[in-house]
């Protein structure tokens, strides 16, 4: 090679490389050319290019700038870059083979929500926050009026799930700690479920309320036509009511039990999760329990199964909501449910339920290797007599039962206000009050109850 041409060629080199430099620099391709509002302008480091905004608001973090994803340091990771699409169901954002689903997503400094099958969702309310119709945040609800000032609830905001633990909105620990009503439709108890029966449990030191909605059984279930289903949800959004004019807490229980597997009636829940989940999407007060007690022959494949299918529902409506999935052999599992968990992770949390009389050891060790293993664990239902809600009550496994969930700070559910001729029965059978309870008005289990609430 003569000197010309090796003149000609080191120009052509260098020429090379300054294009491929500049096709390596972020900037709008064409396959990412929209957002132009978005001011600012590309920089780089030793570590990699990043985002710096013009108007001082410093760089771009956990977001898409211009189609570039840039990472929770702020730097642009090349194999995330990604770009809208559209179809006749609408628009979805995706990268490579990765697209947002139940999610939200900051796009050039402005906040998507993408559905359960990945599209942008328009017009509608999130949880607290709206979108309009490009899909945008475009403003938060005002909640702070919803519940009494000092109320659980108001000081607690929107519960989340850290770890294996249950804490309030700004992260503190916290404790769910309440009663579970009867059958919402018995005679034993549905005369129970008004303001003023919460108040009395609330002054206890209780702060939630658990509405048992039975699917069959022969007692007026959801699921039958025995009691008018209007009936029934005016009697569940009472209940909703009552709670949070006091600032407690409300689980809407979807209790199935002589159903056994929550797959018999997957099509119901479907329509009364998508219900209620749209109903109180802007209420931080309630949580969402979707199958009491799995029994018989059902496996946690098959619950699981139920879960992956029910928890998008309410996702699509309540992004944050506190979901309960309870576990085979009368919610006893979850162990079983650790090692295998459901597809969401957000806000999810693994029923167990215990009778002291004859739940033990066994049964805390369960609980023991689930949070091992990274599960969270809620009580949504437990009593210190025998299961069948009868028998003795068991004061010294009731005592192994309290030490064992204060020490893991584990929220609980006591069962239930009702006046049943039964042990597990809070209220004497005796007794015709309806809320007011004293001392005297209440079974030993009731008087248990009562103390364990106030204590700290």
């Amino acid at each position: 090679m003569n000197r010309r041409t090796r003149k000609k060629a080191i120009v052509w080199l260098l020429l090379a490389a300054f294009i491929f430099t500049l096709w390596q620099m972020p900037g709008d391709r064409s396959e990412a050319a929209a957002a132009k509002s978005v001011a600012g302008s590309w920089k780089k480091d030793s570590k990699g290019w990043w985002y710096k905004f013009s108007d001082g608001s410093g760089y771009a973090k956990n977001e898409y700038i211009k189609g570039y994803w840039l990472n929770k340091k702020g730097y642009w990771v090349t194999k995330w870059d990604g770009k809208w699409h559209h179809n006749a169901k609408g628009w979805w954002f995706q990268a490579g083979s990765w697209y947002p689903k139940n999610q939200w997503l900051r796009i050039d400094r402005k906040d998507y929500y993408f559905d359960s099958q990945g599209y942008m969702v328009t017009n509608r309310w999130i949880g607290r926050y709206y979108v309009d119709k490009n899909g945008v945040w475009t403003k938060t609800r005002n909640i702070s009026d919803k519940y009494p000032t000092d109320s659980p609830a108001a000081n607690w905001g929107a519960l989340q799930v850290n770890g294996v633990d249950l804490c309030s909105e700004s992260g503190e620990k916290i404790q769910l700690k309440g009663v579970s009503t009867f059958g919402i439709i018995w005679s034993e108890g549905c005369e129970n479920i008004n303001q003023e029966a919460f108040k009395t449990v609330q002054s206890w030191g209780a702060n939630t309320i658990r509405l048992a909605v039975y699917t069959e059984g022969g007692y007026g279930g959801y699921c039958e036509t025995s009691v008018p289903r209007s009936t029934l949800d005016q009697t569940i959004e009472n209940g909703v009511a009552y709670a949070t004019n006091l600032g407690m807490y409300v689980i809407i229980d979807w209790h199935i039990l002589s159903d056994n597997n929550p797959n018999k009636y997957i099509e119901e829940a479907k329509s009364f999760f998508e219900k209620y989940s749209a109903k109180y999407a802007d209420y931080t007060n309630v949580l969402y329990e979707i199958c009491n007690e799995p029994n018989g022959s059902t496996t946690w494949a098959e619950v699981k199964s139920y879960a992956d299918t029910i928890i998008p529902i309410i996702r699509k409506h309540d992004d944050d909501a506190i979901i309960l999935v309870g576990t085979p052999t009368w919610s006893q599992d979850v162990d079983e449910a650790s090692k295998n968990p459901v597809k969401e992770k957000k806000n999810v949390m693994y029923v167990l339920h215990f009778y002291a009389a004859e739940h033990k050891e066994w049964l805390r060790t369960k609980i023991t290797t689930a949070r091992n293993a990274g599960a969270p664990v809620f009580i949504s239902e437990c009593n210190i007599c025998n299961a069948n809600g009868d028998g003795s009550v068991d004061y010294s496994s009731a005592s192994e039962w309290k030490k064992f969930i204060k020490d893991n700070n584990l929220s609980f559910i006591g069962w239930s206000l009702c006046n049943k001729d039964e042990k597990a029965a809070f209220i004497r059978h005796d007794c015709s009050k309806h809320s007011g309870w004293t001392e005297s008005d209440l079974t030993d289990t009731g008087k248990y109850y009562k103390n364990w609430f106030g204590e700290n």
